[in-house]
């Protein structure tokens, strides 16, 4: 039988990872793109395009890619942002289809989830999931949870305007999640789905 693929989107800062721990908990695995995102900017041969394309500004006093840094220079200039994806995202794809395949055979595992931020508009992953979820979160608590990671005023707004307008991902959607609430109010809508969607698909289990 096939396991369950859960594709979660939503709004930049809606909560999507919050969302991934609640089916993680329940015995799914997470393919998490910002993390295999992470990775990829440790690799030696990504990090010189890096200083080649945006010179040396973009790293830290220890050699490293500073992404605050790197994000504030992409994500206001459309060609930029291009250039980097262009280094980036061959390689991120290539790492997140190694943890969905791996996912896929392990027995352990009873569902997988996608926590991408792109996945409806890079197009990579059509027909690799049998059910979509938005994360529904309004402005006031998608703001306070950017300011919680410290970004600065203006940073969400930017990087929502490189993504698919957020009626049409939730009018794409099956199901949908809303986190406006308190952590119980999340996990019990996850346990829903769960119950209704993934452990029947899952064998029962």
């Amino acid at each position: 039988m096939t396991k369950p693929v859960i594709a979660l989107v939503g709004g930049v800062a809606s909560g999507k990872s919050a969302v991934s721990r609640a089916f993680a908990k329940r015995g799914a695995v997470v393919v998490d793109a910002d993390v295999e995102g992470h990775a990829v900017l440790q690799d030696a041969e990504v990090k010189q395009e890096i200083r080649d394309a945006f010179g040396t500004g973009v790293f830290n006093g220890k050699g490293e890619v500073d992404r605050a840094n790197l994000g504030a220079v992409v994500f206001s200039d459309a060609e930029k942002l291009a250039t980097l994806n262009n280094i980036t995202h061959p390689r991120i794809r290539q790492r997140t289809q190694a943890k969905i395949e791996a996912g896929m055979t392990d027995p352990n595992v009873k569902a997988v989830v996608l926590d991408i931020s792109l996945l409806l508009e890079s197009g990579a992953y059509d027909g690799k999931y049998s059910l979509l979820v938005f994360v529904e979160a309004d402005d006031k608590s998608r703001s306070e949870r950017a300011l919680r990671r410290g970004w600065q005023p203006g940073e969400l707004e930017r990087r929502q305007a490189r993504q698919l307008n957020l009626e049409e991902k939730k009018r794409r959607a099956d199901v949908v999640i809303h986190n406006n609430g308190t952590l119980s109010d999340l996990d019990r809508q996850v346990e829903e789905i769960w119950q209704k969607h993934i452990k029947p698909a899952a064998g029962g289990q």
